[in-house]
């Protein structure tokens, strides 16, 4: 009697591959727990490390406003490094008044006592002068600070220069609120009327250098949009050119004290509009020359490691930037969550950084008003995909061959919704915000791109040597998507960045890495592509081989978006899923044991990651090894309460969201499963003939789960995955319909009885 051949029980009982893979998670964690990092102790600063800085702020100035002719000075300082900055503060739109807050607290902060709401049509409050060495006003900042969620103090830089004795210099109102100690205390100040021409400004400024002042920080106004006010907020009496003209004239004067004094190559000279002109929130002007933090001088173009997008830069690395100079490199300041503003590309010529940082602002406008409507179209042809699968799948139009036909045509439609999740981030290789000037040029654009991409993935899913498995398309475009996704945040976040799926820079709530969103994609598509790959292995009799594909592939997940995408939800979502994925294949019984041991890996790989971060320089930490810190520092409540009010809000006002999710899971429940609706329970079908597809769905519902509830906007997680999931999942099913032929035809209908 020949030997049995191995089947696809799923209650196999090898629990060596089972504990192989919880083994390799433990490992890891020891491994980054044990890790050298370097210490947190601050290192003096090598000699020569800290320079002067002349620090001259402004608003409302993006690099559109500037060119040779109009303004001289601000296109003069192309001679260092350029850049843009995101001005994004508690609401939509930055006020003067809140950029200014955000570099004195190195957090977002506003002098706006209210309501999102009330702040849209509420004029921008003007800045007080320094009145007798006291900021008026400032006891008010820090008391709508501590009621806010961001953890802002307002005070932070003022008090972090006055500990270390370094002599700061504050011309102009706002320049007096950045470097107002937490009693609003301003040890040197020049008023707005002793500087009242843009020459007074210049003398000051080089009267501050020449004294021995090592920070100087100069308010050269503000400008602000006529078109584009809050509702009840006086249009200016100069045009908004006239504003800007105003705002170049005294960053010229600064330019020639700078020149006069200390000389340019010996003064860092940091120009940045650090708030928006009006409602509208765009990426505003920077630019720096001189030496920069960590030594050499500013060339190229602007980055920071809070954005590690090149040419972008925030408000909040501002503060970092004025402390590294100040004090030197570790200077062990806590409370920041940016990072100081360096540079790179020093070999691009003018033009070519010209061309970045206008290229930067225009991709982020042209897609703004794209992404809601995006949404709700790719939301609404998700239920439209559910009703004409449903109506394809009971339905036997022209006899055997006619269902063939229908549903072949039904497995190409759900491929190329698959492919659109991938698509809209490589649309972002194409400059599509280049064509046209308005919304539907845009919209045409991007819509062509998408579609060729969407065409490109659906050709290789299935076109491919694994056309004729039915689980070949689902891993295809399952492995496409986590690759795209992990290839660019392994590379600058090029493609996430100002996409329809991705992360918007304007909204500055994340730049690089993966967001809920793009960690939803990517997780769903690794495991999908986990799902085909150990599918195949069980159906081959490799189920140990299986089970350890399943530990490897999740934690190259882990790696991927923990630390090259710097998530601080995934892990928690990925490492019980793949866990619990990899126990089932490997057909062992899941108890309680277990699962805790899986839970207890999850939370000391997490701590692992964020320990070690934490452990590096204050100037080189992530938001892993910040959190870490607002821990220590109590304000871990805050992050708790922003996150819960965030999901909140996104299900109470995304209703698109809330009812693909509904929609999806009513789908499989009452079409795909109950088999008299389809004359064959088809989802069962699938399950019988690929035994790993079953934990793999669970696996699915488990990473979904967590990854709502542990993330902020969270509440889109299940819905993004189910996006790329149930459309993949459909595929699978009417490929094993087809296989199954006239044993999956539905059962003819008969005239009711009465």
């Amino acid at each position: 009697m020949p030997p049995r051949p191995r089947t696809a029980r799923p209650d196999a009982n090898p629990t060596g591959p089972a504990r192989a893979a919880l083994t390799a998670l433990a490992v890891l964690a020891l491994l980054l727990v044990t890790a050298p990092a370097p210490a947190r102790a601050a290192a003096p600063a090598p000699a020569g490390s800290t320079s002067p800085l002349v620090l001259v702020g402004f608003s409302g100035v993006r690099w559109s406003d500037v060119s040779e002719e109009a303004t001289p000075a601000l296109a003069a300082m192309s001679s260092g490094a350029l850049g843009t900055v995101a001005v994004r503060s508690v609401f939509t739109a930055a006020c003067p008044g809140d950029g200014w807050l955000a570099l004195s607290a190195g957090r977002r902060a506003t002098d706006f006592d209210g309501t999102s709401a009330g702040h849209v049509d509420a004029p921008c409050a003007p800045v007080a002068e320094v009145t007798g060495g006291v900021q008026p006003d400032f006891a008010r900042y820090r008391e709508i600070a501590a009621a806010g969620s961001f953890g802002a103090q307002p005070g932070l830089l003022g008090d972090a220069l006055a500990e270390a004795g370094t002599r700061a210099v504050a011309v102009g109102p706002g320049a007096g609120v950045a470097l107002a100690t937490s009693a609003g205390e301003v040890p040197a100040y020049v008023s707005r009327a002793e500087a009242g021409t843009p020459a007074a400004v210049g003398g000051h400024v080089q009267d501050a250098l020449e004294s021995g002042a090592e920070v100087v920080v100069v308010d050269a106004g503000a400008v602000r949009d006529p078109a584009d006010l809050p509702g009840r907020e006086e249009a200016p009496a100069a045009s908004h050119a006239e504003q800007v003209a105003a705002v170049d004239a005294v960053v010229a004067a600064v330019q020639e004290a700078v020149a006069a004094s200390t000389g340019a190559g010996a003064t860092t000279l940091f120009t940045a509009s650090i708030a928006d002109a009006g409602r509208t929130a765009h990426l505003q002007f920077a630019a720096a020359t001189g030496p920069q933090p960590g030594g050499g001088d500013y060339e190229g173009l602007l980055v920071s490691r809070s954005t590690r997008q090149v040419g972008i830069v925030q408000t909040t690395d501002v503060t970092p930037t004025v402390l590294a100079l100040a004090l030197g490199g570790d200077h062990g300041t806590t409370g920041l969550v940016g990072a100081p503003v360096t540079s790179t590309r020093a070999g691009a010529s003018v033009g070519e950084r010209v061309e970045k940082v206008r290229d930067l602002d225009l991709a982020a406008q042209a897609v703004q008003p794209l992404v809601a409507p995006f949404f709700t179209a790719w939301g609404a042809s998700q239920i439209v995909l559910y009703a004409v699968a449903t109506l394809a799948l009971r339905r036997a139009w022209g006899g055997a061959r006619g269902r063939r036909r229908v549903l072949s045509w039904l497995r190409t439609l759900a491929v190329v919704y698959g492919a659109v999740c991938a698509s809209t981030f490589l649309a972002n290789t194409l400059p599509w915000w280049r064509h046209g000037d308005s919304t539907g040029d845009h919209l045409l654009a991007v819509t062509g791109a998408v579609a060729l991409y969407v065409a490109a993935i659906t050709a290789v899913a299935l076109l491919g040597p694994w056309r004729r498995h039915p689980l070949g398309p689902l891993g295809v475009v399952g492995a496409i998507t986590a690759g795209v996704l992990a290839v660019d945040a392994a590379t600058g976040s090029r493609l996430i960045a100002s996409s329809l799926n991705g992360l918007q820079p304007v909204v500055a709530g994340r730049f690089y890495g993966l967001g809920n969103q793009q960690f939803a994609l990517f997780a769903t598509g690794a495991l999908l592509f986990t799902v085909a790959v150990a599918d195949r292995l069980v159906l081959s009799g490799r189920r140990r081989a299986a089970a350890l594909a399943v530990a490897g592939l999740g934690l190259l997940a882990v790696y991927v978006d923990g630390v090259l995408g710097s998530d601080f939800g995934g892990p928690p979502a990925i490492v019980p899923a793949f866990g619990l994925f990899a126990l089932l294949v490997a057909g062992v019984r899941v108890t309680w044991r277990r699962v805790l041991l899986l839970l207890a890996g999850t939370l000391l790989l997490l701590a692992a990651i964020s320990l070690a971060d934490w452990l590096r320089p204050v100037d080189e930490q992530t938001h892993l090894g910040r959190f870490v810190q607002t821990v220590l520092d109590g304000g871990a409540w805050q992050v708790v309460e922003r996150k819960l009010a965030q999901n909140l809000r996104i299900l109470v006002s995304n209703w698109i969201l809330s009812a693909v999710l509904a929609l999806a899971a009513a789908f499989i429940a009452f079409v795909l499963v109950r088999p008299r609706v389809l004359g064959v329970p088809v989802l069962q079908r699938t399950y019988d003939r690929h035994p790993v597809l079953r934990p793999g769905c669970i696996a699915l519902l488990v990473l979904l789960g967590i990854g709502f509830a542990v993330n902020d906007s969270g509440a889109a997680v299940p819905a993004v995955g189910a996006m790329l999931a149930v459309p993949l999942l459909i595929a699978t099913c009417t490929r094993t319909m087809e296989s199954l032929g006239d044993a999956a035809r539905p059962p003819e209908r008969t005239p009711a009885t009465r």
